[in-house]
């Protein structure tokens, strides 16, 4: 069988409610909600941690942060991790297999190597788009912003010259020169910056959406009372106390704008593809590494909480004469972790052990795959600090470990919003126990550094299963 050519976008702190195929009825994402009509669309996709650095690294090791040592992102904290080249699985193998690849936009996965150093000929970073823009003339977004909230404001450059369209156009200039190379398949790599903050876009996006047409959250005035200190440090961090919505609605404004002059950008390179004849070669795949609370319990940003709208995100398929157009799948998967083992099943190489993730690739090809029941995903600490949670989620419950706060237990099933916390509700204490089983499992089964035998003990109280667990775990990183 012919390699396919592989174009994966990915966008930065995207809420999957925002996107059409995902149900939402107000932002605009025309083209992927083509790009769901015609491929598969998972609707129980989760990221493996809610930050950039651990989770961008993840692709190229194909397991959890907790496993490469990349904890948190790469510009915080005395701790300064990064990936190493050293690490990748995945260029090399794609390499071999004879791809030729291309890196556009957002990296975040090393201070001290680019994209270039792990195997990527072409390149293109943000700083080229700064540089770009210094050379029209034209101040930078940040530096030209006319604030209506902190972080969100109107760019005055022309939507041709805004960083998204310099993204596309590098993605659409890549792709036309690989494409011209019929002895070798491509894989592009497209990340956007946004719609992560600050949200500083052109008209007409800006003011897309009048902030009179945008839903105030349901949890928006929840007093967060049984929740884990965190979050409630968390809103004072970003001054969301105090904040009404009639001022913070700007700012999903902005960020819904940004939403759809990303999905606009997209829609170039898609139509690209179909104008050089690619669309039946080529693989296309759309991620996000994460979500945003935006809004939601009166919370911003992604950090100190795993929340839905954070950790559960879009991911489609598209695979023309392979994929059923306008199909759905209902499984759990991951993101990253997945997308490794499926990228390296496409171009042919070899799939080494101790993978934490499991290739897509049956389930493109519509072949019946027995999956998991449930996702886990962890958090490190970010600009607050190192602070380890994790998570197990279930079609029905979420179970949040906080390793110096309360728990947290959510039934979907009767409060789709999180906003009720059932930790403590004697009701649930099965449920409970349950999750914190599945979650020991978990640590086992991916050599989680919180696998040892205080924390299965605490989450357990089996001394028996604690006994099995190692007394003093080291991190390989």
């Amino acid at each position: 069988m012919k390699r396919p050519n592989i174009l994966l976008f990915v966008t930065d702190q995207h809420q999957r409610s925002t996107i059409g195929a995902y149900g939402s009825t107000l932002v605009k994402t025309p083209n992927l909600d083509r790009l769901a009509a015609e491929g598969l669309t998972f609707d129980r996709c989760y990221t493996g941690c809610g930050l950039c650095s651990p989770i961008r690294s993840s692709l190229f090791t194909g397991t959890y942060p907790h496993d490469h040592g990349v904890l948190t992102n790469i510009h915080l904290h005395p701790v300064r991790q990064e990936l190493h080249p050293d690490k990748d699985i995945l260029t090399p193998r794609m390499q071999k297999a004879g791809y030729r690849l291309g890196y556009v936009g957002k990296w975040h996965v090393a201070n001290n190597h680019t994209p270039r150093d792990f195997g990527f000929e072409e390149y293109v970073s943000l700083g080229d788009y700064a540089a770009h823009r210094k050379k029209l003339g034209i101040p930078l977004p940040e530096e030209a912003m006319n604030y209506v909230t902190p972080v969100s404001a109107v760019d005055p450059a022309p939507v041709e010259h805004c960083r998204p369209a310099f993204l596309a156009d590098n993605a659409i200039r890549i792709m036309r020169g690989f494409a011209a190379d019929k002895d070798h398949p491509f894989f592009i790599r497209l990340d956007f910056h946004g719609p992560h903050l600050p949200n500083v876009i052109p008209e007409p996006y800006a003011s897309m959406y009048p902030v009179e047409s945008i839903p105030k959250p349901a949890t928006y005035d929840e007093n967060l009372s049984g929740k884990p200190a965190v979050q409630s440090v968390k809103r004072r961090h970003w001054e969301m106390e105090d904040m009404p919505w009639n001022v913070f609605m700007h700012h999903v404004q902005k960020y819904y704008g940004e939403i759809t002059l990303l999905d606009h950008q997209m829609g170039r390179v898609l139509d690209e593809l179909e104008r050089l004849g690619l669309e039946g070669d080529t693989v296309v795949f759309f991620t996000a590494d994460h979500g945003d609370t935006m809004g939601d319990h009166r919370i911003w940003n992604k950090d100190y909480t795993m929340y839905d709208q954070i950790y559960r995100i879009p991911f489609i398929a598209r695979w023309k004469g392979v994929i059923r157009p306008g199909s759905r799948n209902a499984g759990f998967i991951s993101q990253m972790l997945d997308l490794t083992p499926t990228l390296l099943d496409l171009c042919g190489g070899d799939t080494p052990e101790g993978l934490h993730g499991k290739s897509l690739l049956p389930l493109l090809r519509g072949e019946d795959q027995r999956r998991r029941d449930d996702a886990f995903c962890q958090f490190h600490g970010s600009h607050m600090g190192l602070y380890s949670m994790r998570m197990v989620e279930t079609e029905r419950y979420k179970y949040v470990f906080h390793s110096n706060d309360i728990d947290e237990l959510y039934d979907h099933g009767t409060d789709p919003d999180e906003a009720l916390n059932l930790a403590e509700d004697p009701t649930y204490a099965e449920v409970l126990r349950d999750m914190k089983y599945r979650m020991v499992d978990w640590l086992r089964e991916t050599d989680d550094h919180l696998y040892n035998e205080w924390i299965v003990y605490w989450l357990t109280g089996d001394e028996k299963l604690a006994i099995e667990a190692p007394g003093r775990r080291k991190a390989k990183w």
